[in-house]
């Protein structure tokens, strides 16, 4: 298998990921909102102010930058870096898309969650973490070997 394989993957979710960041999260009656919308009237409704979770909007601001920080990290060699800073924003965004999906409901009504952004960026979480591990696992398969030297 090529080393270069989960890292394709990784990218490939990352950037599914990215897209279904400004697909259409919420809907109110004929207005769709992506997830920056959606989390920006959450953010100033002060809904999460004075909660634990009160860091959720600006983490969620700062994904598609932290995406392509990954991104970069990889490019420059520093594949374990990438494949670290891809967990952590996939496993963020990964689990309020996933939480998002389930809670969408039957869409009989005008207010609610709309699928397609959530469920994208599930999907993209998915597949991003898969090729992160890959990238994990295969650099320290290659350090092991390194390691050990000629026999």
């Amino acid at each position: 298998m090529s080393a270069r394989l989960p890292a394709a993957a990784a990218a490939a979710g990352l950037a599914t990921l990215v897209v279904g960041l400004f697909l259409p999260w919420f809907r109110s009656g004929a207005v769709l909102r992506d997830s920056f919308e959606s989390v920006g009237v959450i953010r100033t409704l002060g809904f999460l102010r004075g909660t634990g979770w009160a860091w959720l909007p600006t983490a969620w601001f700062s994904l598609v930058p932290v995406v392509t920080l990954c991104v970069a990290a990889y490019a420059l060699g520093l594949r374990r870096t990438s494949a670290t800073l891809c967990l952590v924003v996939t496993i963020l965004s990964g689990t309020v898309a996933g939480g998002a999906a389930v809670g969408q409901g039957s869409g009989d009504s005008s207010l609610g969650i709309a699928g397609t952004g959530p469920t994208t960026t599930a999907v993209g979480a998915v597949i991003a973490v898969v090729g992160a591990v890959g990238v994990l696992v295969g650099e320290r398969r290659s350090a092991r070997r390194e390691a050990g030297g000629e026999q």
